[in-house]
């Protein structure tokens, strides 16, 4: 059992900023939203709805996720199951449920999987997903910094192939980032990559001009959010094109698109300043694949690349250049 693990300790979570504070911090000090106790149940589980439980493998801000067996076929899964203490948190609790849903419908390979959902005895919800084996892009940048275009293309090329079959849905992530894109080994393909975490993502219906729009909510991580979901506005697939730019050019320089001391900041220069040169050494492939990632940074949504397949198409053009 591990520190916060224990009955004893508790941390509190802001819903906005997704950043952890002590018990005894009540609002969060950048946005001055009310925090969300959060304390992690000691309880072992040995046994899943026809699933043995192996053993932890991670957690997050709204549960634990766990290594488990299937009982028919000895298929290794993942479970992942809400916080205990969370049961009677309404939003975290939707939250939970919506991921499970809207990851159920995905079938690209460059997504993970939802095979099941459901309720354990004490009311927890949990939903079964593909087991996956890897690294995040965000620690590949932590312990090397800048990733080399040669490697980095075949990587974009697929997160783009992720999107497309997500917004061909409706789905929309709305939390693109290093953390949220996994690397793994696959068909004897490394860097094969898994899109993760579709705990905030939203489906919308469509209309005959495949308009996708939600207004009024500012939700994703204040680093990689476009100018809209900033202001909280009109918001379609096209702010994940956005999110990915970050990414892209994080990957790329091993530094974030803008810094700032606060959320607040960080979402104005999100909004008000064009992106700091990338500093590439010069070559055909830098000058075109900074193009692309000035594109899709672009601040007005209708400049950037109309959807993820023409952002997948100029990309994967680069590439073939770029053997």
């Amino acid at each position: 059992m591990n520190q916060l693990d224990s009955p004893d300790n508790a941390s509190r979570l802001c819903l906005f900023c997704n950043r952890r504070f002590g018990s005894d911090q009540l609002n969060c000090p950048e946005d001055g939203s009310q925090l969300v106790s959060i304390k992690t149940s000691p309880t072992k589980i040995d046994k899943v709805a026809g699933y043995q439980i192996q053993g932890e493998v991670g957690a997050g801000i709204s549960g634990k996720v766990y290594k488990a067996i299937e009982d028919n076929s000895s298929l290794v899964v993942a479970i992942k199951i809400l916080h205990e203490s969370l049961i009677d948190n309404l939003e975290m609790v939707n939250r939970f449920k919506k991921e499970a849903d809207l990851s159920s419908r995905l079938t690209s390979p460059n997504t993970v999987a939802v095979k099941y959902f459901g309720i354990l005895n004490d009311g927890r919800p949990f939903m079964v997903m593909d087991y996956i084996e890897g690294i995040c892009a965000g620690e590949i940048i932590e312990k090397n910094g800048a990733i080399g275009l040669e490697r980095a293309l075949p990587i974009f090329i697929q997160v783009a192939a992720g999107l497309a079959h997500a917004h061909d849905l409706g789905i929309m992530h709305r939390d693109i980032q290093p953390q949220n894109i996994m690397l793994i080994e696959q068909d004897s393909q490394s860097d094969f990559v898994k899109i993760i975490d579709f705990g905030i993502a939203k489906h919308v219906q469509s209309d005959a001009s495949m308009a996708l729009t939600i207004t009024g909510e500012a939700v994703g991580t204040p680093v990689y959010m476009s100018p809209e979901q900033c202001l909280a506005g009109d918001v379609d697939h096209r702010t994940d094109i956005y999110s990915l730019g970050c990414v892209m050019y994080e990957m790329l320089t091993g530094r974030m698109v803008f810094s700032a001391s606060n959320p607040v900041a960080l979402m104005t220069k999100h909004v008000q300043e064009a992106p700091p040169a990338m500093g590439l050494a010069p070559s055909p492939q830098a000058a075109e694949i900074e193009r692309i990632i000035l594109k899709s940074l672009a601040k007005k949504a209708s400049d950037r690349y109309s959807d993820a397949y023409e952002l997948k198409a100029d990309l994967f053009a680069l590439y073939r250049t770029a053997q």
